[in-house]
């Protein structure tokens, strides 16, 4: 095993926790955090979180979404400190696909395993398993993983938070708003970052498509720009950046780019009138049948067959990448597949992975560090 270096001792200001009220009793001056490596063919960076003194603590493994950040967003670190700080080890691998804005669930199952399985042997963690948090993308792929009866040995549960449950109707979403769930249907402004990250990774995989490396690569720079200022996708500052991505893409290819990546106006870039509905609705099938042939982990459910560890499913309903009602779809296939399942749909927070306001949820957390006890409490895993 590769052992992290000692780190400096996180403070308040790190936890994101104060002395104002709903800081509440804990250890948040006393956490510490250590950078170093994971052995996975070779080693993958990694950065641990923890109380001070032998322990043993519960341990958490926290995979981060696809953000340029990584293990290194603020709010990332504010909730794993935050988290370290009500006495857990925190350990958040790096996912460097993750970063870069690819997908590549297969390394990032080799990954995730390794980061658990230094964790769960590691002194200082408790035994029994640790618990496996997927951020967005990264809850289907902790749920497939927990699927897994050798590798659920290791845990002692999985919290998928922000996730979905089927590829093309959360694409729907990101280009339509629209959403529904058990009759009543929903609609809300998406944040075209998702169908951003999508597109990079999917259109050249799309029948008929093929030949749209320029559009895919023009929309990875959009997303990686937007993630790189930690700004939401629809900011209006990135107009002009839109306009000299659009410039490099193929002039017969430029209304397939304007399909993803429409002008941006006062509010951030409406859908209508630059959106032909039925248009990208029929890209949305094809692309998504593209996506599953490429890259069959990317939808997940249909190789889960039974899951033996605890399951907790967590989604803020104003999420605007992925909708809320992804995870209460999510539940119901799951259901059947395990005993202990758990879900809540919160009016707290937003997305969990991305960008901007959308990872910033945990910039709040000293106002909802009782939120923390009662993830590990009221989910009963750890």
């Amino acid at each position: 095993m590769i052992p992290l270096d000692r780190g400096r001792r996180l403070g308040a200001a790190d936890c994101g926790l104060g002395s104002g009220r709903g800081g509440g009793a804990g250890r948040e001056e006393g956490s510490v955090a250590e950078e170093g490596s994971v052995p996975e063919e070779g080693s993958v960076a990694g950065t641990l979180i923890a109380p001070p003194g032998p322990g043993p603590f519960p341990g958490w493994v926290v995979l981060h979404g696809i953000t340029r950040p990584g293990r290194n967003h603020r709010s990332l670190r504010q909730f794993a400190s935050a988290l370290a700080s009500t006495g857990a080890r925190v350990l958040i691998p790096e996912i460097r696909h993750w970063r870069e804005l690819d997908l590549a669930p297969e390394p990032a199952q080799r990954i995730l395993r390794s980061a658990v399985r230094w964790l769960a042997a590691s002194p200082g963690t408790e035994s029994g398993g640790v618990m496996l948090v997927g951020f967005s993308f990264g809850g289907p792929q902790a749920i497939l993983a927990a699927s897994d009866p050798d590798f659920a040995r290791e845990l002692k549960g999985v919290l998928a938070w922000g996730s979905y449950a089927d590829l093309e109707r959360t694409l729907r979403f990101q280009f339509t708003g629209e959403h529904a769930y058990a009759g009543t249907d929903y609609r809300q402004a998406p944040d075209p970052y998702g169908r951003w990250v999508v597109a990079a990774n999917c259109l050249p995989h799309t029948p008929g498509k093929e030949d749209a490396a320029d559009v895919a690569s023009a929309l990875r720079g959009l997303a990686a720009r937007a993630g790189d200022l930690q700004i939401p996708a629809h900011d209006p500052s990135l107009e002009p950046l839109r306009q000299a991505m659009r410039a490099e893409v193929a002039d017969e290819r430029k209304e397939l780019f304007d399909l993803f990546a429409p002008p941006m106006g006062e509010k951030g870039g409406s859908f209508s009138p630059y959106m032909a509905r039925e248009r990208a609705l029929s890209l949305i099938r094809s692309m998504s049948a593209g996506a599953r042939a490429a890259e069959p982990l990317l939808d997940p459910l249909a190789r889960i067959e039974r899951i033996t560890v605890p399951v907790r499913l967590l989604h803020g309903k104003g999420d605007v990448l992925i909708p809320f009602t992804e995870t209460l779809a999510l539940a119901d296939q799951l259901r059947p597949r395990t005993q202990d399942l758990k879900v809540g749909i919160t009016g707290l927070f937003a997305h969990s992975g991305g960008n901007g306001e959308h990872v910033g949820v945990w910039s709040r957390i000293r106002e909802n560090f009782q939120f923390l006890r009662v993830l590990r409490r009221v989910f009963e895993v750890s």
